[in-house]
């Protein structure tokens, strides 16, 4: 209690302080607040190409200086940091860092985060966005802490985990131990070999927020978990640490990197190595090596990522779709815009020395109806489409994974579907799997942790050993956990469980039916890349590459991922995305087999005209050539 006591006067006479520097900092500072505010000095450029020396000092979160001779060193704050001469709060309403920002607009779809757990058979996407098909983490009742734990790994930091409006009253001293996850400039602009991008992500489940920075850079280590902590723990003081065995959260830096004056060198990039993004945005196909897979053909061609996903200061991410290309520069980062050019563009074709295709021979209707990507990126379609794992849903990357490909969540590609501009695009599909409360026509997705403890035990044990896949999931499961979730019930809630594109309800007493429902479609996203060579695109083997009877471009059988015992069959074919019919597209390839006939009979009729033509204009000038002789 003595202890507890402490802590609360200590922490007192913090706020006290820290209140009479910002009302000092106000009174000298608002004669300036209402003039126009320069630029900080490492946001405007001089002109030069070379990159500046960052040798700098160290900032706690607090703004002192951190000298590695010190006791209880904090970890240095990037805020502090690098906003001593970056914008932050502008860097901070960047693409990456301004999900749960609702002033930032939600942008085309892109991947989502997905709620897994294989023992209740659960894969949710969700999504700070708005993006129609996921949900938001608050309607799951999932906590700004409990989101980073789970996905903070492949966050870059700042959005939620610094946004003090969204620290719930009954969590705000499990934050004061766990501190704030500021944005990681390290993770991309860190040029040093030793940077870990994994040991930021193993800082998530222990709560180590603000230490997550220092631990991925190369001249820091942290040991210890904030999540074993008691609410009461002073990260100054390193009291009380009340439980023996656990150890405190603790940084300590490589002394030799600072100099006399304790500055210490950060190898920063400008041009952002690709291998930086590759942590957050790999793409694993099942079943196939990694020497097996090749590199995007920008990035053997010698490209960044950046050079076409490139920035300002507002780190607004450009991402390459013909709708976000709005400015001239933006415009000229697309595929179209970068190959193409043309007389009705703002820009000239050609940056980065990107060749202009011909295109010969197809017909101008496919680019009226297909993206680029539709034939130059993703893996190629084949007769069932594969699953693939990617960094943000699997965790690539980390210490732990799980490596085999039946982890969950089944995500599959490339699935061949309209974008909203109405264009065919290679997508990701994930199906949608989880409990939930039915009300009306809307319903609530249930967390695991609610259903878990009414399965069936053998089952629960049949799923322990498929570690990370679901297990076939009987109907008699399926109404037992809906019966029993259902007599809890006081207020007369019914449920049901979204799997394989329907809506499974419990209707009568040991009956189960199932009914279409939107929260059973498919989440799909947009597939830029691995973009291929020309010699490897759709078409270039001739028109049969998409338009003949075993296409998989039209015909590739896209299962419907379920862990219902009675759906595990279940396929769909590629043309139903595209708002076709395997039947229609059959009848119009079969026209391709006639079409070299067609093209002799047309020929031989064309020539055979043009004979009775010449015959009867022959006749004609015999006939004006007599009447002229005659008249003579």
């Amino acid at each position: 209690m003595k202890a507890f006591k402490c802590h609360f006067y200590n922490l007192i006479q913090f706020k006290r302080r820290k209140s009479i520097q910002l009302c000092s900092a106000f009174v000298l500072l608002f004669p300036l607040s209402v003039l126009p505010q320069e630029s900080m000095l490492g946001d405007v450029s001089d002109g030069s190409r070379a990159v500046p020396v960052h040798l700098i000092k160290l900032y706690d979160e607090d703004g002192s200086v951190i000298r590695p001779n010190e006791t209880h060193l904090l970890p240095f704050s990037t805020r502090e940091t690098c906003g001593k001469c970056h914008d932050y709060q502008k860097i901070s309403a960047g693409l990456h860092f301004s999900a749960g920002n609702p002033a930032v607009p939600a942008g085309r779809k892109g991947e989502p985060w997905v709620l897994t757990d294989p023992v209740t058979a659960t894969q949710i996407p969700i999504s700070q966005r708005g993006w129609s098909g996921t949900y938001l983490p608050g309607s799951l009742s999932i906590t700004p802490m409990q989101f980073l734990q789970k996905f903070g790994a492949h966050l870059p930091g700042g959005g939620i985990g610094e946004a003090d409006s969204l620290i719930p009253a009954e969590n705000y001293l499990r934050w004061q131990v766990s501190g704030k996850l500021e944005i990681n400039c390290l993770s991309c602009h860190d040029g040093e070999a030793a940077h870990d991008q994994s040991q930021f992500a193993a800082q998530m489940p222990k709560q180590n927020f603000r230490w997550a920075a220092a631990a991925s850079s190369g001249f820091a280590k942290v040991s210890g978990s904030a999540k074993d902590m008691p609410e009461q723990y002073d990260i100054y003081t390193a009291v009380p640490a009340s439980v023996t065995d656990k150890i405190p959260p603790s940084v300590s830096y490589e002394r030799s990197r600072f100099n006399s004056k304790n500055e210490v060198f950060f190898d920063i990039v400008r041009d952002i190595p690709s291998e930086r993004c590759y942590f957050c945005h790999s793409t694993k196909v099942s079943s196939v090596e990694r020497w097996q897979q090749d590199d995007d053909v920008h990035v053997q061609a010698g490209m960044l990522c950046v050079d076409c996903h490139s920035n300002s200061l507002d780190h607004n991410m450009t991402r390459g779709a013909e709708s976000e290309a709005a400015s001239t520069h933006a415009s000229s980062l697309t595929c179209e815009g970068c190959h193409l050019g043309g007389e009705d563009r703002p820009m000239l074709a050609g940056r980065f020395g990107a060749p202009k295709p011909q295109h010969l021979g197809i017909p101008p209707v496919h680019f009226d109806k297909m993206s680029c990507t539709a034939c130059h990126s993703g893996p190629l379609p084949t007769e069932q489409i594969a699953t693939v794992k990617t960094s943000r849903a699997h965790k690539l990357g980390t210490h732990g994974v799980l490596k085999n490909d039946e982890v969950l969540p089944r995500i599959l590609s490339p699935v061949f579907a309209k974008l909203e501009n109405g264009k065919i695009a290679p997508h990701k599909l994930l199906w949608p799997s989880f409990w939930a409360e039915l009300h009306g026509d809307s319903l609530a997705p249930l967390l695991p942790e609610r259903v878990q403890p009414f399965l069936i035990a053998s089952y629960v044990a049949d799923s322990i050993k498929a570690p990370g896949n679901w297990v076939d999931m009987p109907d008699s499961m399926i109404v037992a956990v809906l019966d029993t979730l259902a007599k809890l019930d006081s207020v007369g809630t019914q449920f049901g469980y979204i799997a394989g594109g329907n809506l499974v309800k419990l209707v009568s007493s040991g009956t189960l039916t199932s009914v279409s429902h939107r929260a059973a479609n498919p989440y799909m996203w947009p597939v830029a890349h691995d973009v291929r060579p020309a010699a490897q695109s759709l078409g270039v083997r001739g028109c049969d590459d998409c338009h003949s009877t075993g296409s998989p471009f039209y015909f590739s059988e896209v299962g419907i991922a379920t862990p219902l015992a009675s759906g595990h069959r279940a396929v769909l074919t590629m043309a139903e995305f595209q708002g076709s019919s395997a039947l229609y597209q059959s009848a119009f390839a079969l026209s391709f087999l006639f079409r070299p006939w067609l093209k002799i009979l047309i020929i031989a009729s064309t020539l055979i005209i043009a004979a009775v033509v010449l015959v009867y204009a022959f006749q004609g000038l015999a006939g004006l050539l007599k009447t002229f002789a005659e008249e003579n």
